[in-house]
This record gives C-alpha cells, sequence and structure tokens, in this order.
C-alpha cells in the first residue's frame, strides 16, 4: 500500500528517533518503588473533564470545563490563571454526558495555533471544530472552523475524546453509540454511521478534512471513509501511549461489565470492539449481527456487582514520566462511581499486573478523590486526575526525589584576599548556605581540603560546615569543600589570595625589590645564583619566568625585556604590583615597596 506523504515524513521521524524516550528527563530527580500518593494542584473549576498539555510545553496544563471554558494552570507556583484560555459557552449545551468534552492540541501548535475541541451545540449536535490561539494563554472564539458535525439522537454516550495520534499525525476522534440503553438504533455495528466508532482524519488537506489514504474501509461501500474501528459504546476517554504509540480505549458499560479495548501501534485498524454483540467479552444480545472489521475483544473488563466492581470507566493514560521510573509503562484508569484507580500493564497484548492505588493517592487527600472524570500528563509525562467536583490532582512517589547536595562556599572576608601581619593571616571560610538539593531535611556532612597552595597552612575545623584556615606563607591557595549526603555529593571551591606582610603584592622582575625593574634586577639574579648574593625575600619576583625556579633564564627574560624589546616578566609586573597568580615553591615573604 501507498502511504500519503504525511504519514511518511512521521514514520520517518519516528524511525530518526526511537531510541529516544519521549518525555526529556535530564536533571529531573526519581524515586524508587511503585508507592505513591496524590497532592492538590488546584481547586475552584467547574466540572472539569479533560486535561491536555501543549506539545512541546512543559510550564501549562490546559483544563476543560463542561460548561464551555478551556482554563490553564500556570506549573510554575500550580495556580489557575484567571483569564479562559478560551470561551464558548454561549455555543455549548451543557448538561448529563453533553457539554465541552475534549481537546487535542495540533502537533505543530508551536509554529500554527491551532487546536480541536469537541462540543456539544445548543440544537444538541456534536462539533469537532478548530480554532486558532494568538499566544500560549489566548485564543479567540472568532476563529472557529467547523471541521466535523454528528447528530445525536440522545442526549447520552456523547464520548467526547478526541487526539492526534503520535505515529501518524491524524486525529482520532471516539463517538458513543447515540445513547439511551442498549444501542437502539444498533449503529455500533452499522458502518453508514459515525455514532460507535472511532474515527481517523487528516486535518491537515481536505475541505474540512481528509481521509487518510490508509484508513481500513476506505472505498468500502457499506463503511464510511472516516471509520478506523467499529463496535464500541461510549468511549469517554481515549489516549495513545507516548512512547510505543498503542491507543487505549475506555469503553464505558451498558449493566454488566467495563472495558478497555487496545489497539497496537501497529494495527492497520478496522478492529471491531464487538458492542452490541458484546459487552465486554460477554454475549449481550444475541439478536444483533456483526458489522465489518475484525472482532477484537476488551484486554481487561471489571463486573457491576462483586468485589471490585464500578459502574462507570474513566479510561486514563499511560506513566512516560521521570519522577517514578518504576512506573513506566503502567496505565492508570478509574472508575467514576466507586471513586476507585488501578494501573496495569499490558505485555504481549494481554492485561497484566493490575494494581489498586486508591488508598495511595488518598493518603495524600483523604477522601476527595471522588467522581474522577479524566486523568492526562503534564509536558513531562507525570501523571493528573480530574475530579468532576472541581480539583485537579498530581500523582506523586510517596518517597521524594532525593537529589545530590549543592555546595556552596562564603568567606570572611569577601573576597578572600588578605595581607600577612605579624607573620600569619586567618581566612573563615563557611558552607554553611549549601542545600541538600530537596526539601532541606537530609543531614549534610562537609569536608575540607587544600588543593594547592603554599605548604604550613592550617584549616581549624576540616569536617564542620564553617572553618578557620591560618596563613603562615604568602600565595595563592586552592580550598575544596565536599558535601555529602544519602543521595550523593557535591564539591565547591575557593581561592584564598594572601599577600606578604607590609604590601599588597610584588612587582615580578624586580628582583632587588626597590620598586622598578632595570638592569640592576638582572644584575643581582646572576649575584644571586653565581657569587653567593643571599637571596631575596620575596623570590617570586626574581622568578621572572614564573616557571617555579630561579636560574639563569631569569636574568636573560630581564635583558631581553629591557634592550631587545623581548617579552616582559609574567603576572605580577613589572608595572603593577599584584599578587602571585602562579602555583610554585616559591614564595614572597617581603616586598616592602608595594605598601
Amino acid at each position: 500500500m501507498k502511504l500519503p506523504l504525511k504519514a511518511l515524513v512521521v514514520l520517518l521521524l519516528i524511525s530518526l528517533s526511537n531510541n529516544l524516550s519521549a518525555f526529556d528527563c535530564d536533571g529531573i530527580a526519581t524515586a524508587p518503588g511503585e508507592e505513591i500518593t496524590a497532592e492538590l494542584v488546584v481547586s475552584g473549576l467547574s466540572s472539569p473533564v479533560d486535561i491536555q498539555a501543549a506539545p512541546g510545553d512543559t510550564s501549562r496544563l490546559y483544563i476543560v470545563e463542561q460548561r464551555g471554558r478551556i482554563r490553564i494552570i500556570n506549573l510554575a507556583n500550580d495556580s489557575l490563571v484567571s483569564r479562559s484560555f478560551l470561551d464558548i459557552t454561549s455555543r455549548v449545551r451543557s448538561g448529563g454526558e453533553r457539554g465541552l468534552l475534549g481537546l487535542a492540541f495540533h502537533p505543530d501548535f508551536q509554529k500554527n495555533g491551532y487546536f480541536f475541541v469537541n462540543y456539544t451545540n445548543s440544537g444538541g449536535t456534536s462539533v469537532i471544530a478548530r480554532y486558532l490561539a494568538t499566544s500560549a494563554t489566548t485564543a479567540s472564539s472568532n476563529t472557529e472552523q467547523i471541521v466535523l458535525t454528528v447528530s445525536q439522537p440522545y442526549s447520552n454516550h456523547n464520548a467526547g475524546q478526541l487526539a492526534f495520534s503520535p505515529r501518524d499525525g491524524y486525529l482520532y476522534i471516539g463517538f458513543g453509540d447515540g445513547g439511551s440503553g442498549g444501542d437502539p438504533g444498533n449503529r455500533s455495528q452499522n458502518g453508514r454511521q459515525l455514532l460507535g466508532k472511532m474515527l481517523r482524519i487528516d486535518v491537515d488537506s481536505g475541505d474540512p478534512y481528509g481521509i487518510p489514504a490508509d484508513n481500513p474501509f476506505t472505498n468500502n461501500g457499506s463503511v464510511r471513509d472516516e471509520i478506523w474501528a467499529i463496535g464500541v459504546r461510549n468511549p469517554w476517554r481515549f489516549s495513545f501511549d507516548p512512547e510505543t504509540h498503542d491507543l487505549y480505549i475506555g469503553d464505558v458499560g451498558q449493566n454488566a461489565w467495563e472495558e478497555i479495548d487496545f489497539q497496537p501501534a501497529d494495527s492497520n485498524g478496522g478492529e471491531n470492539y464487538e458492542w452490541k454483540v458484546r459487552e465486554g467479552n460477554h454475549s449481550y444480545s444475541s439478536g444483533t449481527s456483526y458489522g465489518a472489521g475484525e472482532r477484537t475483544g476488551a484486554i481487561y473488563e471489571y463486573r457491576h456487582s462483586g468485589a471490585g466492581s464500578g459502574c462507570s470507566l474513566t479510561g486514563g493514560v499511560v506513566y512516560r514520566g521521570c519522577k517514578m521510573p518504576d512506573l513506566q509503562g503502567v496505565y492508570f484508569f478509574a472508575d467514576y462511581c466507586t471513586n476507585w484507580v488501578r494501573t496495569l500493564r499490558v505485555q504481549n497484548g494481554v492485561a497484566r499486573e493490575i494494581v489498586n492505588r486508591t488508598t495511595g493517592l488518598n493518603r495524600g487527600i483523604p477522601g476527595n478523590l471522588r467522581q474522577i472524570s479524566t486523568f492526562g500528563l503534564d509536558g513531562f509525562g507525570e501523571v493528573y486526575i480530574a475530579a468532576h467536583t472541581g480539583s485537579i490532582y498530581r500523582v506523586i512517589p510517596v518517597n521524594p526525589p532525593d537529589n545530590p547536595p549543592n555546595a556552596r562556599i562564603t568567606t570572611t572576608p569577601n573576597p578572600p584576599n588578605l595581607a600577612l601581619e605579624n607573620g600569619f593571616a586567618i581566612v573563615y571560610l563557611n558552607a554553611i548556605s549549601s542545600d541538600d538539593g530537596d526539601d532541606g531535611e537530609q543531614e549534610l556532612s562537609f569536608s575540607w581540603e587544600k588543593i594547592s597552595g603554599p605548604e604550613d597552612d592550617t584549616i581549624g575545623r576540616p569536617n564542620k560546615e564553617s572553618t578557620a584556615v591560618t596563613f603562615f606563607n604568602a600565595g595563592v591557595y586552592i580550598y575544596e569543600v565536599t558535601v555529602s549526603d544519602g543521595a550523593g555529593q557535591d564539591t565547591a571551591q575557593v581561592v584564598v589570595t594572601i599577600e606578604g606582610g607590609g604590601g599588597s603584592g610584588f612587582r615580578r622582575g624586580d628582583s632587588n625589590t626597590d620598586a622598578t625593574v632595570d638592569l640592576s634586577d638582572g644584575v643581582h639574579i646572576l649575584s644571586v645564583l653565581f657569587l653567593g648574593v643571599a637571596g631575596p625575600d620575596c623570590s617570586d619576583a626574581s622568578d621572572s619566568t614564573n616557571d617555579g625556579n630561579l636560574d639563569l633564564t631569569d636574568a636573560i627574560l630581564i635583558f631581553n625585556y629591557l634592550f631587545l624589546g623581548g617579552t616582559a616578566p609574567a603576572a605580577p609586573g613589572p608595572i603593577d604590583c599584584g599578587p602571585d597568580t602562579g602555583e610554585d615553591k616559591l614564595d614572597c615573604a617581603s616586598y616592602e615597596s608595594c605598601g
């Protein structure tokens, strides 16, 4: 089958990035284990029903309110932005299972500003519409472009979810069977009806949309071209795994069974999930004939009675975040009536490791996890839960992430530059501003060490957060503190400059310390080397080459500098006084002319 250009491009991009994580977790702390809880993010919303993050945006969440508004949560401070992103309350018929029900950002939203919504209009018709955002926080209701409308014979089973597949870039739309009970019009198995189906359309071609060339029922006279899968009752929430691109469909049941349907990413579409012939994996209406498509059972179901039961499935999301690596790949879902939350893993097309998470989640928000209407992921892949009562919660690890500490040094004096006085100097080093990298509850340990510099210095308290260092020789010193906690360690360094007593440094090349670099300095060096003249009090001043040795090359450098235009003695000097910037065995015990 020949794929359209758009699909080829998308598949190429996927192939180039198939070794990359769906979300960038660099620098994000993790917590071991699967024990989780929840924390309140915001409250005061009006019937939230969908949670979405715009592509590439890690700072916001967009919350769909059933009455017709889209609100924004600022994740920097977990606050609700007062102004709505979009307000179409005047167009929306809300109540029961009607209203503004779903939001999907175009994959190129950051470039084109397009996003799509699913709402019930004043006449009770389902509307798929495109809007244009003028910024990340503002969209105009006047930009509406109708993409698709579907008449609803009843007020329930409107479904509401729509989403772009990360695999092929097409828009997927879930429609319920049209309502009432038991699908009286047998719409789910009728290929000429869009109700009771999963649709797949190309919003980047056609007017108002195009049909992907590889849709499973194209050119089938008995099945609409838009249809991707058949036989769903009320797919209220569905989602794609951000990493594998598998499709999970939470299909709300009739009187006995709730079900989760699963479509692997490599599917060519055309599945028939069997409603209303079957409810879950059980017979429902034996007199109903199957329509088109491959009969495909649920991967998970639960009853309306007995232990672990419920009455209305809220489909969820697959965790691909950063903070809880042991939960990678688990699918979160809930029951609206009984308020429980569970997770499962799909392995080889089979649901395994079903875990009840309700108790743990309620530990952080006792009694508030009620009427769960939807799940969502932020820009890092972390999970959020919406209570229809008006609150948004974040799933977090019970054991908070344990980051390594941050080491910091302050000094007295600041900067740590001091002259010897009466043969010594004292500088105070302090690491009290270091932190544990988390919540400040981790105990820190400290270790001070000299990295370089002259000898005979003394670190008073090498294993305390602060210490006094005593110096007896001029020079440049480097000290390092290592700060540790249970998660690791960090280091910081500080440079301390100690100058000779009575002065503020020296002039390199001024061997005889008369405040001038001239012929007499070269002669002085030669006299020290070859005539037994006593060495200078400031050996560093005689070391013209700054190589840590006093030898003939130092005198030669001075003569070349003075008479042949050669290189000047190394810093500091020969003009301005300053401290030694090198690390060697020489020192400068006294240099009075810089006082």
